[in-house]
């Protein structure tokens, strides 16, 4: 009770962070779906051996693991794209630098 009770404070304080500081509605939303489902789950945790079942899963638990480990692995190449795409972006604001402050290379020759 006491622990369903402090996972029900931090996945509302996580859906509070979202309705505030996430900017994309669709992103919000859905999080707010996750968080609702989220907060379910933890007061109803058959409620998960029930939907395992359908998908042909044994137990809730290892359907909740196979569901947070295709997020984990999809919020990662999330961040790898957008990491290289920054990294592009970098390089090629650093080549317009370059090539816009050029100067003449001094001669060292007194002709």
């Amino acid at each position: 009770m006491i622990l369903s009770s402090l996972l029900s404070i931090v996945f509302i304080s996580m859906a509070i962070y979202s309705l505030v500081f996430i900017h994309r509605a669709s992103i919000r939303y859905l999080l707010l779906v996750v968080y609702g489902a989220a907060i379910f789950f933890v007061w109803n945790p058959e409620s998960t051996t029930v939907i395992a079942h359908s998908f042909g899963i044994g137990r809730g638990l290892d359907f909740v693991i196979i569901l947070l480990t295709v997020a984990m692995v999809n919020g990662l190449i999330i961040i790898v794209r957008h990491l290289n795409s920054q990294h592009q972006n970098i390089s090629k604001l650093t080549r317009y630098i370059a090539v816009r402050d050029a100067r003449e290379p001094k001669s060292d020759l007194n002709d």
